[in-house]
Protein backbone atom coordinates (compact mmCIF):
# COMPACT_ATOMS: atom_id res chain seq x y z
CA UNK A 1 0.00 0.00 0.00
CA UNK A 2 2.77 2.43 0.94
CA UNK A 3 4.54 1.72 -2.35
CA UNK A 4 1.34 2.50 -4.25
CA UNK A 5 0.91 5.84 -2.44
CA UNK A 6 4.55 6.70 -3.15
CA UNK A 7 4.12 5.89 -6.84
CA UNK A 8 1.00 8.02 -7.14
CA UNK A 9 2.66 10.95 -5.38
CA UNK A 10 5.81 10.73 -7.51
CA UNK A 11 3.65 11.10 -10.61
CA UNK A 12 1.11 13.63 -9.37
CA UNK A 13 3.30 16.15 -7.54
CA UNK A 14 5.41 17.19 -10.59
CA UNK A 15 2.27 17.29 -12.75
CA UNK A 16 0.50 19.52 -10.27
CA UNK A 17 3.53 21.83 -9.97
CA UNK A 18 3.71 22.15 -13.77
CA UNK A 19 -0.03 22.84 -13.96
CA UNK A 20 0.11 25.56 -11.30
CA UNK A 21 3.14 27.18 -12.91
CA UNK A 22 1.39 27.24 -16.29
CA UNK A 23 -1.67 28.78 -14.64
CA UNK A 24 0.51 31.47 -13.04
CA UNK A 25 1.97 32.32 -16.45
CA UNK A 26 -1.51 32.42 -18.00
CA UNK A 27 -2.82 34.67 -15.23
CA UNK A 28 0.18 36.97 -15.60
CA UNK A 29 -0.41 37.26 -19.36
CA UNK A 30 -4.08 38.09 -18.82
CA UNK A 31 -3.20 40.69 -16.20
CA UNK A 32 -0.62 42.19 -18.57
CA UNK A 33 -3.21 42.49 -21.37
CA UNK A 34 -5.60 44.19 -18.96
CA UNK A 35 -2.91 46.55 -17.65
CA UNK A 36 -1.91 47.51 -21.19
CA UNK A 37 -5.52 48.53 -21.81
CA UNK A 38 -5.38 50.57 -18.59
CA UNK A 39 -2.22 52.31 -19.83
CA UNK A 40 -3.91 53.07 -23.15
CA UNK A 41 -7.00 54.49 -21.41
CA UNK A 42 -4.87 56.49 -18.96
CA UNK A 43 -3.07 58.10 -21.92
CA UNK A 44 -6.41 59.28 -23.29
CA UNK A 45 -7.79 60.32 -19.89
CA UNK A 46 -4.68 62.19 -18.79
CA UNK A 47 -4.00 63.58 -22.28
CA UNK A 48 -0.37 62.55 -21.89
CA UNK A 49 2.04 59.87 -23.00
CA UNK A 50 1.87 56.78 -20.79
CA UNK A 51 4.69 54.25 -20.90
CA UNK A 52 4.97 50.63 -19.88
CA UNK A 53 8.51 49.51 -19.09
CA UNK A 54 9.64 45.95 -18.58
CA UNK A 55 12.30 44.43 -16.32
CA UNK A 56 13.80 40.97 -16.36
CA UNK A 57 15.04 41.18 -12.78
CA UNK A 58 13.41 43.99 -10.81
CA UNK A 59 15.03 44.69 -7.40
CA UNK A 60 11.65 45.97 -6.18
CA UNK A 61 10.22 42.51 -6.87
CA UNK A 62 12.87 40.33 -5.27
CA UNK A 63 14.76 40.13 -8.59
CA UNK A 64 11.76 38.64 -10.40
CA UNK A 65 10.46 39.95 -13.73
CA UNK A 66 8.04 42.87 -13.72
CA UNK A 67 6.51 45.75 -15.64
CA UNK A 68 5.53 49.27 -14.62
CA UNK A 69 3.01 51.77 -15.93
CA UNK A 70 3.98 55.38 -15.58
CA UNK A 71 4.03 58.93 -16.82
CA UNK A 72 7.18 61.02 -16.99
CA UNK A 73 9.13 58.90 -14.51
CA UNK A 74 6.24 58.59 -12.05
CA UNK A 75 5.18 54.96 -11.61
CA UNK A 76 1.50 54.45 -10.87
CA UNK A 77 1.44 50.65 -11.14
CA UNK A 78 4.05 47.90 -10.82
CA UNK A 79 3.28 44.22 -11.37
CA UNK A 80 5.81 41.68 -10.10
CA UNK A 81 5.70 38.26 -11.72
CA UNK A 82 5.06 35.21 -9.55
CA UNK A 83 7.79 32.67 -8.96
CA UNK A 84 8.62 30.46 -12.00
CA UNK A 85 7.24 33.04 -14.48
CA UNK A 86 9.45 35.18 -16.71
CA UNK A 87 9.68 37.10 -19.97
CA UNK A 88 10.62 34.82 -22.88
CA UNK A 89 12.46 37.83 -24.30
CA UNK A 90 12.59 41.20 -22.61
CA UNK A 91 10.27 43.60 -24.48
CA UNK A 92 11.07 47.19 -25.40
CA UNK A 93 9.20 50.01 -23.66
CA UNK A 94 5.71 50.64 -25.02
CA UNK A 95 4.25 54.14 -25.09
CA UNK A 96 0.71 55.31 -25.82
CA UNK A 97 0.10 58.87 -26.93
CA UNK A 98 -2.87 61.03 -25.77
CA UNK A 99 -5.05 59.57 -28.55
CA UNK A 100 -4.46 56.01 -27.30
CA UNK A 101 -2.24 55.01 -30.20
CA UNK A 102 0.89 52.98 -29.54
CA UNK A 103 4.09 54.49 -30.90
CA UNK A 104 5.34 50.99 -31.75
CA UNK A 105 3.82 47.55 -31.57
CA UNK A 106 5.18 44.25 -30.50
CA UNK A 107 4.59 40.82 -29.07
CA UNK A 108 5.20 40.32 -25.37
CA UNK A 109 5.75 36.69 -24.41
CA UNK A 110 5.41 35.40 -20.87
CA UNK A 111 6.42 31.83 -20.03
CA UNK A 112 6.72 29.29 -17.30
CA UNK A 113 10.34 28.62 -16.37
CA UNK A 114 9.50 25.00 -15.49
CA UNK A 115 7.53 23.92 -18.57
CA UNK A 116 8.42 26.72 -21.03
CA UNK A 117 4.70 27.06 -21.84
CA UNK A 118 4.36 30.56 -23.32
CA UNK A 119 1.53 33.06 -23.71
CA UNK A 120 1.61 36.08 -26.02
CA UNK A 121 0.13 39.54 -25.66
CA UNK A 122 0.30 41.66 -28.82
CA UNK A 123 0.10 45.40 -29.32
CA UNK A 124 -0.54 46.64 -32.85
CA UNK A 125 1.52 49.58 -34.05
CA UNK A 126 -0.48 52.56 -35.32
CA UNK A 127 -3.75 51.46 -33.67
CA UNK A 128 -2.70 50.33 -30.21
CA UNK A 129 -5.07 47.35 -30.42
CA UNK A 130 -4.26 44.76 -27.75
CA UNK A 131 -4.86 41.06 -28.34
CA UNK A 132 -3.65 37.88 -26.70
CA UNK A 133 -3.55 34.14 -27.18
CA UNK A 134 -4.80 33.20 -23.73
CA UNK A 135 -8.14 31.96 -25.06
CA UNK A 136 -10.25 34.96 -24.07
CA UNK A 137 -9.64 37.56 -26.74
CA UNK A 138 -8.75 35.57 -29.83
CA UNK A 139 -5.20 35.32 -31.02
CA UNK A 140 -2.27 37.57 -31.75
CA UNK A 141 -1.60 38.41 -35.35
Amino acid sequence: MLVLVGAVLSISVPSYRNYTTNQRALSTARTLASDLRVAQQEAVTRRADISVTFAGADPNCGSRASYTLGQGGVVFKRNCFPIYVEWATLPATLTWDPTGIAAAGGTLTIRSTLTLKAYNVCVAAQTGAITDDTGRLGTCG
